[in-house]
């Protein structure tokens, strides 16, 4: 497997593993970063697991290599990003059970490599290598992770796999469309099982269901994807009469593509946003937007950048006034003899006007009020 790994790559796992080895410790590289390199394929995400603790080689890493780290003591692992490029998780060996389905894991430590590759969600993804400097590249394939990619099938590791974690149900198709593979039968069998059994309504929190489908937009196959979703009735647990909608094929930026799949459900969009639990930013951000499709009306205040993007990504075919604030101000109709009632009337006349582009300067959106005073 040494010749796979590339040097770049080895340049940042012989110091580790070196290191490792002073402390005691034995080290691999795990999961999607070996499947990625015997493919071939560029990868800055390398997971690492070492046999016992492994504190102080986050602090090693940003004394080598210069970064930040961040501590996950819940499950008692290290994310460190480098500064040339490189995302390391750093975790100890461990098995995982699962208190009741959709629930995140408890965790339990153990020594055994072959314990830690059974936890993981597909086999292809169950394959170590190690980074220790007297076995340096030696791989770890005890479930045929290498067979499986050269197959180009998505096979699970149990067949309770999708009842601990549903979210495994939507990274089953973000693989096959991401590498043109295919489920392995049972897999493919114990899946529509699990759609039957509706077990992403087991999810802990929608949260987790909203990540996998960011991840599923940031693909550049997500249309296939999707089409993978359709294929196995997934897309009706994100929400209703959710698909794929060609404005989606405008961007690839994620965020962007997942306010597109929001605003698509048109009059259902607010709900579907509430749904998702999103951070408080993005909601913010996309709810305003769905407001102004829902009123149709031209804003009061000044959009985002981001929102005035969102606005002509969905309806390209909307005038320049659409996105611009309300040209008058309450205070100023006062001046053209309206009072009352009839001042929320003419701004809404005139944000009407702006919407549709029959007035596009404030001079017009004035003549406008005067003609039908």
């Amino acid at each position: 497997m040494k010749q796979f790994i590339p040097e770049e790559v080895c340049e940042v796992a012989r110091p580790i593993g070196t290191y490792a080895k002073k402390l005691g410790l034995q080290a691999w590289i795990v999961g999607g970063a070996v499947r990625d390199f015997y493919l071939n394929r560029p990868t800055e995400d390398i997971d690492l697991t070492f046999d016992k603790m492994q504190d102080s080689i986050a602090g090693f890493c940003i004394k080598q290599w210069g970064g930040e780290k961040q501590k996950f003591a819940q499950f008692g692992t290290f994310q460190v990003c480098l500064k040339n490029g490189y995302k390391l998780d750093l975790a100890r060996l461990r098995t995982e059970t699962y208190e009741r389905p959709g629930v995140l894991p408890q965790v339990s430590f153990t020594t055994g490599i072959k314990q830690d590759l059974f936890r993981r969600d597909f086999t292809v993804n169950a394959w170590a290598v190690s980074i220790s400097p007297d076995s340096f590249g030696k791989s770890v394939d005890p479930y045929g992770a290498k067979k499986d990619i050269e197959t180009g099938r998505i096979r699970i590791l149990h067949e309770n796999s999708f009842l601990d974690d549903p979210t495994r149900m939507y990274r089953a198709v973000r693989f096959a469309g991401r590498f043109g593979w295919k489920l392995a039968p049972k897999t493919e069998r114990l899946l529509r099982e699990a759609v039957d059994q509706e077990y992403p309504l087991l999810l802990s929190s929608r949260l987790r269901l909203a990540k996998e489908l960011i991840k599923i937009l940031q693909e550049p196959n997500a249309k296939r994807i999707f089409e993978l979703m359709d294929k196995y009735d997934l897309l009706k647990f994100i929400y209703p009469n959710v698909k794929w909608v060609a404005s989606l094929e405008k961007t690839t930026d994620p965020d962007f593509r997942l306010a597109l799949l929001i605003l698509s459900l048109g009059e259902r969009s607010r709900n579907f946003l509430r749904s998702l639990s999103l951070p408080k930013p993005f909601f913010t951000e996309v709810e305003r937007v769905c407001a102004l499709f829902d009123e149709r009306l031209s804003p009061l205040s000044p959009l985002s950048d981001f929102q005035r993007k969102l606005v002509f990504l969905f309806r390209p075919d909307l005038p320049s006034t659409a996105v611009l604030p309300c040209f008058i101000r309450g205070g100023e109709l006062r001046d053209i003899g309206l009072i009352g009632r009839r001042i929320s009337g003419a701004l809404l006349k005139v944000r009407r006007a702006q919407w549709e582009g029959k007035v596009s300067t404030r001079k017009e959106a004035v003549d406008l009020l005067l003609r039908q005073k």
